[in-house]
């Protein structure tokens, strides 16, 4: 997104198609310099054509009011649950050492998620 400067979205959703437009989504943010709130409408047209329209202040409050009952998921949501869950992506191994022995074998990825796998 663009304002004063270039910064990235707080929030992405995506909204329903309509007879002109096949993906649709809106960004919202906060420009980190003025502090205006700011809405980004961007729409892919089923000819090929991009439509982006930017808003700021009170037309981007505006913007997100008449858009909410368009929305059908939160990009942002999403990345989040898939990181938030059991171990995704590149796993790497942990083996932990207890007092009386045993060894606690863990998988773990980069997000911080840890899985037990198995105890020796």
């Amino acid at each position: 997104m663009y304002h004063c400067h270039k910064f990235k979205a707080d929030e992405i959703y995506r909204l329903a198609e309509n007879e002109l437009y096949t993906s649709r989504f809106l960004s919202i943010g906060f420009c980190p310099k003025c502090k205006k709130p700011v809405a980004e409408i961007l729409e892919f047209r089923f000819d090929g054509e991009v439509n982006k329209e930017i808003f700021s202040g009170i037309d981007a409050n505006t913007i997100m009011l008449c858009h909410a009952e368009e929305i059908l998921c939160s990009l942002t949501h999403q990345n989040y649950k898939k990181t938030k869950s059991k171990p995704y992506g590149w796993v790497y191994g942990i083996n932990k050492q207890l007092k009386n022995g045993k060894i606690k074998q863990y998988a773990a990825d980069f997000y911080g998620n840890k899985e037990l796998i198995k105890t020796c």
